[in-house]
């Protein structure tokens, strides 16, 4: 093969994407397009805009690949969760089997029924994996991942994923599409156009406390867990962790597992870790109350058997006319800086890694931090007049307050006249909608949905609104009265 011919087939597969399914797109110069608009284009790739895209490609009958996009940054759908939570460490997820991004409730568990079964034919009398753990049925890590793939190559996802960043979005002036402007890799800017758009953005900007030098972040001496690109212990001989929630625990027990088996240094040193947080350790399952977990559909089945169907809390939080009090509700209820009971005190967990003293513990707050001259080592002031020498600081301070893509949304709550919340997010209707062509998901539509917005439980609350939203939409616009509805 020639170069030009190379060349040739590099240019057609980076087309392609794009052409083979018609997504409607046309340059930033171009005054219209021609193309019919896509039926749903969902921002975000994480794992609530891919379970709500698989949910609309299989419950709503007029929808098919050739009407659906999911806009990402990122090269591959799922790309951040994954990344983020092999950060941790994780080997389990905290929520249970429920919870996954197909359609089903049993679909994870039956992908598991033919994983061991397979496994069973192939090799006689060999132990099975445990794919879930006991408390909880919370699966595990890798095979929750391994079936998120398994739903993306089901409903061909990756096919209608176009890379980039959503940087605006307009509203036709009938009313009858949305324009969506996204900023490619290369830089170049396309527009797509869709009748339906779903804003499934996730929270993206790490939180630094106010001690946190630029200089030494630029020099990575303080990271955050969730940065982009992200190494640490390998040269170091001592790290503090600050934080007390899961994640802090799950990567001080990486940590502190990795260097008793000699594997993030090498053999002439040991890694000493620290971990430091305001509080005492806060045992919680959940990083909220179950109540605020379950859906409309469970709801139903649950008082069609006798029970309470929908949730008191939910009751309760519907009721709120005021987006303050839903905002102190969701602080109140949003279990942050917990840690499940199995991480903590279940096998090889965080108060017997303490007692074995492979992490010392230290409930303080820091004051200062500066560096020493000649060793480079970080000198951490705490608040009970302690100090701590260290490598490196690894932050697991969550995320900031401020909605996701808080710059997208104050600009189409700017030009559109859409209600923003005092709290800086937007307030969407029952059916998650800020406008009849806009919908919400995740921490956006948290003041709608409650605490469990921002989690996989969430996903799922949210598709649910928004499917039949778009049932309702389709049955509508078959009667030929659309604008009566409202819809």
């Amino acid at each position: 093969m020639n170069i030009p011919q190379q060349l040739l087939f590099l240019y057609i597969a980076l087309l392609l994407p794009v052409w083979a399914f018609n997504i409607p797109t046309r340059s930033s110069s171009s005054s219209s397009s021609t193309d019919k608009p896509l039926q749903w284009l969902i921002v975000g790739g994480g794992p609530i805009g891919v379970h709500i895209a698989t949910r609309l490609l299989e419950e709503v009958p007029s929808m098919s690949l050739s009407k659906l996009c999911i806009v990402d940054e990122e090269s591959s759908l799922l790309h951040k969760w994954k990344h983020r939570t092999d950060l941790t460490g994780m080997v389990y997820l905290r929520s249970s089997s429920s919870y996954h991004l197909d359609v089903k409730e049993d679909s994870l568990k039956r992908y598991a029924d033919q994983i061991t079964r397979g496994k069973s034919k192939s090799k006689k009398n060999s132990r099975q994996p445990m794919l879930f753990a006991a408390d909880y049925q919370r699966p595990k890590l890798d095979f929750f991942n391994e079936h998120c793939d398994h739903v993306i190559e089901k409903n061909k996802l990756d096919q209608v994923h176009v890379q980039g960043m959503v940087t605006d979005v307009k509203i036709d002036p009938n009313d009858d599409h949305v324009e969506v402007e996204i900023r490619q890799p290369n830089g170049d800017i396309i527009i797509t156009c869709a009748e339906n758009v779903v804003l499934a953005l996730g929270s993206d900007a790490p939180a630094y406390p106010d001690w946190a030098d630029e200089e030494m972040i630029h020099d990575g001496k303080i990271k955050h867990i969730f940065d982009e690109e992200n190494e640490w212990g390998h040269n170091d001989q001592s790290i503090a962790i600050v934080g007390g929630g899961i994640s802090a625990a799950h990567l001080a027990l990486k940590l502190s597992e990795d260097t008793r088996k000699g594997t993030v240094l090498d053999d002439a040193h040991s890694t000493t870790v620290h971990m430091i947080c305001r509080h005492e350790l806060r045992e919680q399952q959940f990083d909220t109350n179950q109540d605020w977990m379950m859906n409309r559909a469970d709801a139903k089945r649950s008082k069609a058997g006798g029970g309470q169907g929908i949730p008191k809390c939910q009751r309760h939080f519907e009721s709120l006319d005021s987006y303050i009090e839903r905002r102190d509700v969701i602080k109140k209820e949003r279990q942050a800086g917990t840690i499940s009971a199995a991480v903590i005190r279940g096998k090889g967990g965080l108060r017997y890694a303490i007692d074995e003293e492979r992490i010392h513990w230290h409930q303080d707050d820091i004051l200062s931090v500066a560096k020493e001259e000649g060793s480079g080592q970080l000198s951490l002031s705490l608040a009970s007049g302690d100090n701590i020498m260290v490598d490196q600081i690894i932050l697991a301070t969550g995320f900031k307050k401020s909605p996701p893509a808080s710059f997208l949304i104050n600009n189409i709550a700017q030009r559109y006249g859409l209600e923003l919340c005092p709290c800086g997010y937007p307030a969407p209707d029952e059916s998650l909608r800020w406008h009849k062509r806009i919908y919400l998901a995740g921490a956006l539509a948290e003041l709608e949905l409650g605490p469990s917005a921002r989690n996989l439980a969430g996903a799922r609350l949210a598709s649910e609104r928004i499917v039949a939203a778009a049932l309702l939409r389709q049955r509508v616009v078959v009667s030929g009265h659309l604008s009566d509805a409202g819809v």
